[in-house]
């Protein structure tokens, strides 16, 4: 009995011996065969595995607005060290169900190495990343994998003998998670590094700029050696420390010819706004300059050439100015996605903390799975979807800050036809120039320019002006355009756009035409009223019942990128829309304006489905709203138009 218990104790033993050689003899091979956890997913999930052939520009466009999961996975020695519970397929549920497409997993790989002689990693802590990596794609999001926190995240160095430990490193990190997710198709990307910089040291040098460009080469290089769909997967590379810093973006350079790589980047900017706890806590004009200038400066150093860009960090701390936090969260992807070239995604840093001052980035809650910050979530997601919707129905002519005064140009753009970017045939019927500005209210013009047989120097009336992103915007129609010029042949008459100043100082931040397709005209909109109804003082001009009360407004039809726009005259912003309920909403709920401004000859207000829900205190609209009024406040208000936009 003995000797056969030795016998079958040697057999087995070679048997795992056996299996050992296939995980170990080939690091190329390591972990290739380990399970992830299904025990949270449907029966029969399988990973996706498809490459749809998307261009760097056409996928990272696609990705939309992100969330991170941020201090779980990356946090010392466990998920839980650092306060926050085990991630749960749930919690992502909830997340994609807001809207979100795509989530970032900061992965920490250095404290989970079964033998750190040769940076061998954990496999059951490989196969955490991986579920977890599941619960994103799962939901049709796109995830990002990174290295972060190993501690050669801040060991840039001229010591070459440090430079070969952390490219060493680096190779075997990717080695082993590109081959574990080699079948894995291309909503899966991976970020070489997290902030690669010299110890704390955040503002670095040329030397050191150039030093990750070699450490993320070496983990570029490793990713693509694994294979399989890894030799064309999305691959994230970041600046020294991930600055947008002027320097450190002209500091990054690609040392391959690989085309499927983006420029990683994070951005709490303005800092003082947006991460410094004791800085200012309101979102001012000159933080908006300031946010548009990074994303100018993104534009010229990496879109322009072909290299598209991600954010993958960024957010607002909480100093108790929630609508502020909501505004910079509508405005940064508004500007992130702007350009004709791409839409940049914004990933929100969500720490899971909720206190005040620096460093609580916090929206939603994973202890009860619900979003504290709803507003905020509600509005970087709406961003992309109103981006989706539109498809892309714009041409950007300028993005950025440019100032004038006294009739002179703030900004002049060529068209091609005079040797410069913008191609006049996209003038097209339905549409209008788009112009964004701050300084005096509709002191600014628009100029057509032409020496090619049309009107020299055409003034475009302004056909709707109004107040969006704490500045003021002007549109100016196609038919007026053609009015002004003279004529509809704009690819072969017009030559120079400008935009200038009407003898006062103003500052234009975006110039765009705007195809007009599925924009306003075109939305899908439910009118409620049309017609004209006058209201003396605090009276009601529109009253409708719902259709749970017999009434003719469906109340379904209400989404939550949705908004009822009103159409009056009388005095401007003196106009009130209420809600009301007698079913367990808020009884006389008065909704505050979105977007204010003038359009054919009168005043419009737009009220969003947040500020909606905000009012009425629950998203229970179905149930609980009972009737709809607009009315007047302190002036007499003549109503003409109230409509629901979805």
């Amino acid at each position: 009995m003995v000797k056969l218990k030795k016998r079958v104790l040697s057999l087995f033993t070679l048997m795992i011996m056996l299996v050992g050689a296939l995980f170990m003899g080939d690091q190329n091979k390591m972990h290739t065969y380990a399970a992830m956890n299904y025990s949270e997913f449907p029966p029969g999930y399988t990973y996706p595995t498809q490459m749809r052939g998307l261009s760097a520009f056409d996928l990272v466009s696609d990705m939309g607005a992100g969330w991170n999961l941020g201090n779980s996975l990356e946090s010392s020695d466990n998920e839980t060290n650092w306060g926050n519970p085990r991630t749960t397929k749930a919690m992502i549920d909830t997340i994609a169900a807001k809207g979100f497409t795509t989530l970032r997993i900061p992965v920490r790989w250095d404290d989970n190495y079964s033998n750190a002689s040769n940076y061998t990693i954990n496999s059951d802590y490989m196969d955490r990343v991986e579920t977890v990596v599941n619960y994103g794609l799962a939901n049709g999001m796109y995830v990002i994998i990174n290295v972060h926190h190993n501690d050669l995240q801040n060991m840039v160095s001229t010591d070459s003998s440090v430079q070969t430990r952390v490219k060493n490193e680096l190779k075997a990190i990717w080695t082993q998670v590109g081959n574990r997710f080699k079948n894995y198709g291309d909503k899966l990307i991976f970020e070489v590094n997290n902030e690669p910089r010299s110890g704390e040291d955040w503002g670095g040098n040329g030397t050191y700029y150039n030093i990750v460009n070699e450490y993320n080469e070496a983990g570029r290089a490793a990713i693509r050696a694994t294979g399989g769909n890894n030799s064309s997967r999305l691959i994230m590379l970041p600046t020294y420390c991930a600055s947008a810093d002027s320097p450190k973006l002209y500091g990054w350079k690609n040392l391959s010819n690989d085309t499927m790589v983006a420029v990683s980047i994070h951005a709490y900017l303005p800092f003082d706004f947006a991460f410094e706890g004791s800085g200012h806590s309101n979102w001012t004009d000159a933080d908006y300059a300031s946010l548009a200038s990074v994303f100018n400066n993104l534009k010229s150093v990496f879109i322009d050439k072909g290299i598209p860009v991600v954010i993958g960090e960024f957010g607002a701390t909480n100093k108790s100015n929630t609508a502020d936090r909501e505004k910079y969260a509508s405005i940064y992807p508004t500007l992130a996605t702007q350009f004709s070239q791409i839409k940049i995604p914004c990933v929100w840093w969500d720490n899971n903390a909720f206190n005040y001052g620096s460093e609580n980035f916090g929206i939603f809650n994973r202890s009860n799975n619900t979003f504290t910050y709803s507003g905020i979530a509600d509005a970087l997601v709406n961003v992309y979807k109103k981006g989706d919707s539109s498809n892309n129905n714009y041409v950007s002519l300028f993005w950025g800050n440019s100032s004038a005064s006294s009739w002179g140009q703030a900004v002049s753009v060529k068209t091609k036809k005079n040797g410069g970017s913008f191609d006049a045939s996209n003038i097209k019927t339905g549409g209008h120039f788009y112009v964004e500005y701050s300084g005096e209210y509709e002191k600014l013009e628009l100029i057509l320019q032409s020496w090619s047989g049309a009107t020299e120097w055409a003034k475009v009336k302004i056909s709707e002006s109004g107040s969006v992103n704490g500045h003021y915007y002007a549109k100016f129609s196609y038919e007026n355009c053609v009015s002004a010029l003279g004529t509809g042949d704009f690819a072969n008459k017009l030559d120079t756009i400008h935009v200038g100043a009407m003898g006062t100082n103003i500052t234009v931040y975006s110039v765009c035409y705007d195809f007009g397709v599925n924009g306003d005209s075109g939305s899908s909109y439910s009118t409620l009223f049309s017609g004209e109804s006058k209201a003396e003082p605090w009276a009601q001009a529109i009253s409708l019942m719902s259709t749970k009360d017999g009434g003719s407004f469906n109340v379904d039809t209400i989404t939550s990128n949705g908004y009822f726009y009103v159409e009056y005259s009388g005095k401007k912003d003196q106009i009130e829309l209420i809600l009301q309920s007698w079913s367990g909403g808020a009884e006389w709920a008065k909704v505050s304006p979105t977007e204010t401004g003038d359009i054919n000859g009168r005043y419009y207000a737009k009220f969003s489905y947040q500020n909606c829900v905000n009012a009425f205190g629950t998203t229970d609209l179905k149930g609980k709203l009972d009737q709809i009024h607009v009315g007047a406040q302190k002036n007499t208000t003549t109503v003409y138009l109230l409509r629901y936009y979805k």
